[in-house]
């Protein structure tokens, strides 16, 4: 539902190789997975292929939106049957 107040901005997703650089939204070595058309709406999908934590966040704005608290981190489990 969108409310007329609102501002929409588009946000991209980038992938941190450090926890320092998700920390400080250090884009400089960060790898972009989903473009501002991929990073809204439906979304996009990230294979997890290895035991570790992923970082991301949103680039856009020079990283002024990661330094706004638009970022998360992606620790995989093992799955147990």
């Amino acid at each position: 539902m969108h409310h007329p107040d609102i501002n929409i901005h588009p946000h991209s997703v980038y992938l941190f190789p450090s926890l320092w650089s998700f920390l400080r939204c250090d884009l400089r070595w960060a790898k972009r997975v989903a473009n501002t058309s991929q990073g809204g709406g439906e979304g996009f999908e990230f294979v997890l292929n290895k035991w570790k934590p992923y970082y991301f966040a949103c680039g856009e704005s020079n990283g002024f939106h990661c330094q706004s608290g638009m970022k998360f981190f992606v620790m995989p489990t093992f799955r147990w049957y």
